[in-house]
């Protein structure tokens, strides 16, 4: 699969969803959508960018947490490359496009929190629980 062929309207949305239904505190269509997240991920590649065959790791909080950049389309990886260059962690970057199990191990690690989609625009951490 090529870059370019790369979209996921679907997730964005739901993603959306959950932010909107997030302010009127409905729980329940919470984990709904969730549960979808959920089932779309497992089926679904996406644009991960690593360094030397690795995921980019990004730090999160004060405990050597991290998270995982993703990329829902081109434009999102693009942005995203931009992102990192402002941060100075664009260096070495490149990325594959697999499904999100590819990197097994990161499960296994209790400093992984999760992934975070389109770091540049919707900033949306897919949690552990849901993968």
């Amino acid at each position: 699969m090529k870059l370019e062929e790369i979209t996921h309207p679907e997730l964005k949305n739901n993603i959306n969803l959950i932010y909107m239904q997030g302010e009127n505190n409905n729980k329940k269509a919470i984990q709904e959508l969730e549960n979808k997240i959920k089932t779309y991920i497992k089926n679904n590649v996406f644009i991960i960018s690593i360094e030397n065959n690795e995921p980019v790791k990004i730090p999160y909080g004060n405990n050597e947490e991290y998270v995982v950049p993703i990329f829902t389309d081109q434009r999102e990886y693009t942005l995203g490359m931009q992102y990192f260059s402002l941060n100075v962690m664009d260096e070495n970057k490149e990325y594959i496009i697999e499904k999100l199990d590819y990197f097994k191990k990161l499960k296994e690690d209790p400093k992984f929190l999760g992934y975070l989609v389109n770091i540049s625009s919707v900033s949306y951490i897919i949690n552990t629980s849901l993968l």
